[in-house]
């Protein structure tokens, strides 16, 4: 016989079951768990731990999507990257808590989160900076749902097209070069190198002597700057981007002689006159200046990682190989993010074909 408003059962079986609210829905449905026993004793004793558990939980959770979100980030500290977690910290507290911060997360609903999508356009930002607020939002309620048993709505992101990449062909790179050569100062050896290994901004800039062998050079760290917790801006070393990103690159002979040119006993490859350190913004900027110079249309110093892969592509590196001299983790990256076929290997392509 059940005991009155305690859910408390005696089974067929002879065990006794006790029933306890598990989690309750937004609109107000209630789902239940179970624990089962010999006794009345033992599962009337068990039901009260539940009840007590689900009570710490409810008293633990956050009340707010602001609450949440900074309790997910202090979650994740500790298994972000520091680069990572400074990244989605500023996401949070830029946009996120500024239009939904103090939201009641009862109160969250599909059509709020579309809302909240029409003010980040409304904003005028990329799409690719709306989904990645999105994922870090979604990210902060997933974390919800598996703590706490909350019911949120699923995040949907945004449908961008593919945007074209910017390489450049092979008479602006010609062009690049030899004012690159002209110039040979520390930026223009920084952008070579870049634009004859497919090194990340932040590779290049971090890169140090003791790197840099006859033939080859070791990629195993990245330069960073990063927001503080004082919210000043630093400059950080840290490992490479993914455990991919650490390689062994080939020097090609073409870069060869420059490198001696430029070679020094041990410490950053790229070092200013006054002694102070090449940073990526820095080396953004002087590669803006020389690409305006040399008359070329404009382009993003990832540009160079891009027209390296293709140039690859161009003289017949295999796919897999590109793949690992760029630290990619899998080939489909290559494939779809930075291999981008020029017109003229097109055309060669279809002269191949015969009757």
């Amino acid at each position: 016989m059940p005991r009155r408003g305690e859910n408390i059962y005696k089974r067929k079986d002879g065990r006794w079951e006790a029933r306890y609210i598990k989690e309750i829905a937004l609109d107000g449905t209630k789902r239940y768990g179970s624990v089962y026993a010999k006794t009345y004793r033992e599962v009337k004793a068990k039901q009260l731990v539940k009840i007590n558990q689900q009570s710490e939980n409810t008293k633990k959770c956050a009340e707010t999507v602001g609450e949440l979100m900074s309790e997910w980030l202090d979650s994740s500290k500790n298994r972000l990257k520091i680069s990572s977690y400074r990244k989605y910290q500023a996401i949070v507290q830029n946009h996120i808590s500024e239009r939904l911060g103090k939201l009641p997360l009862k109160c969250v609903t599909a059509q709020i989160i579309a809302q909240f999508s029409d003010s980040l356009l409304a904003k005028h930002l990329s799409m690719e900076t709306i989904n990645q607020i999105l994922m870090v939002l979604g990210m902060g309620f997933k974390y919800a749902r598996e703590r706490y048993q909350v019911t949120l709505p699923e995040i949907r992101f945004l449908k961008t097209s593919k945007a074209s990449m910017r390489v450049f062909s092979p008479m602006e790179q010609q062009v690049l070069v030899k004012k690159l050569l002209d110039q040979n100062d520390i930026y223009s050896f920084g952008i070579l190198l870049t634009l004859y290994t497919g090194l990340r901004i932040g590779e290049v800039c971090a890169l140090r002597w003791e790197d840099v062998s006859a033939n080859t050079i070791h990629i195993q760290r990245t330069m960073q700057r990063l927001k503080s917790d004082s919210e000043k801006t630093e400059i950080v070393i840290l490992p490479p981007k993914t455990s991919s990103s650490d390689r062994i690159i080939p020097i090609p002979k073409i870069l060869l002689s420059v490198i001696e040119q430029h070679r020094k006993p041990s410490g950053n490859v790229l070092l200013q006159e006054n002694g102070n350190i090449v940073e990526p913004r820095l080396l953004q900027r002087k590669f803006t200046k020389i690409v305006a110079a040399c008359g070329l249309e404009k382009a993003n110093f990832h540009a160079l990682r891009h027209t390296f892969a293709t140039r690859c592509i161009e003289v017949g590196v295999d796919v897999k190989t590109l793949s690992e001299l760029l630290g990619h983790a899998d080939v489909k990256t290559t494939l779809n993010k930075y291999v981008h076929s020029s017109f003229e290997l097109k055309q060669n392509s279809m002269d191949m074909l015969t009757m």
